[in-house]
């Protein structure tokens, strides 16, 4: 008696095929964005990494900066989502003394994007694309980032104004703006750090980190 044969399996429906073109191609791009930056990054070479057709992004976003909107957005719009939600959070449990609620609000900031629930490789991918973005020269890319987390930084910058009411605004303003640069700095472009001096990387443990990085800028905003 013969082994029966198996169904011939279904063809994947068009649908099917064109996400898996579109991520495929969003992928390369990611990669590429993290390596060159925006302006650095061509159509041409994008779709020379993903091995498709010039008309591929036409076809799927209309132009570049759509499709880096795209990217930008199914990496972030968690992190943003978590980081509101957690800022609203402090705003709704606010507690006597400046430091308290500085720490609580530093931690909403930094952590979403530390402490991915995901794979290491996606996690890695996503710091790295995070730290691009907040420091890439490209307009195109500080529209993009300033729309996707226009609610969280807001929220945070008006809450630890909050916590700080007596300090000059150009003070303030300094302060701030070197915090949020530890912040990016530590967490995306560190080993570059081990890698000028010649030195092995330390371990990485990402909740350890968050907490080094609050306590260094929570130091600076909180300094005489």
């Amino acid at each position: 008696m013969g082994v029966a044969k198996a169904p011939p399996r279904a063809p994947r429906s068009k649908r099917a095929r064109s996400i898996d073109t579109a991520a495929k191609y969003m992928d390369a791009a990611e990669a590429l964005f993290i390596r060159f930056g925006y302006e650095g990054t061509s159509i041409r070479a994008i779709s020379a990494r993903a091995k498709m057709t010039l008309g591929t992004v036409v076809y799927h976003w209309g132009t570049k900066e759509a499709l880096f909107r795209d990217i930008c957005l199914s990496r972030f719009g968690y992190i943003e989502q978590e980081q509101v939600r957690r800022l609203q959070a402090c705003e709704a449990n606010w507690q006597p003394g400046a430091a308290a609620n500085l720490d609580a609000i530093l931690r909403a900031l930094i952590e979403p994007p530390l402490l991915l629930p995901t794979d290491a490789r996606i996690a890695q991918t996503t710091r790295l694309l995070y730290g691009r973005v907040l420091t890439d020269p490209s307009p195109v890319v500080l529209k993009v980032t300033v729309e996707i987390f226009r609610e969280a930084s807001d929220l945070f910058r008006r809450l630890s104004r909050r916590c700080l009411p007596d300090l000059d605004e150009d003070v303030f303003h300094w302060r701030y703006t070197c915090g949020i640069g530890a912040f990016v700095f530590a967490q995306s472009f560190g080993h570059r750090v081990s890698y000028a001096h010649s030195i092995e990387g330390p371990h990485t443990n990402w909740q350890e980190v968050c907490d080094e990085i609050v306590k260094f800028v929570l130091a600076g905003l909180l300094a005489d």
